[in-house]
């Protein structure tokens, strides 16, 4: 809210400023200057999935490379469990399959 008592250089300053917001600018944009936005938008989404798949790649080659370096010997004792319990692997597992759908098809379908 302006001030009511400002001083007659500021009152002025206000009114060339609000004038000037009034006023439409004038812009002339070329004809095909959404096609060039979205191309343009379009090679930055393309040059940083590369980047990403780059990166993704530096990391699974390092983390190989770790693995080989250490002696790493992967053990799968911890995974015994479940073969005690095969119908509630199989639960969790529909379950799991069974959101995802429904995430795909009622929560995020403009996602898809």
């Amino acid at each position: 809210m302006l001030m009511r008592n400002t001083n007659k250089g500021e009152g002025l300053a206000y009114k060339k400023v609000f004038d000037a917001i009034t006023v439409e600018p004038s812009l002339n944009l070329p004809f095909n200057f959404a096609d060039t936005v979205i191309k343009q938008i379009e090679n930055r989404e393309a040059k940083s999935t590369a980047y990403d798949l780059r990166w993704l790649a530096v990391g699974i080659f390092v983390l190989l490379l770790g693995a080989v370096v250490s002696g790493f010997k992967p053990s799968f004792g911890a995974f015994k469990f479940w073969a005690s319990y095969p119908g509630l692997f199989a639960f969790g597992l529909a379950f799991i399959l069974f959101l995802q759908w429904l995430d795909k098809k009622w929560v995020n379908p403009r996602l898809t």
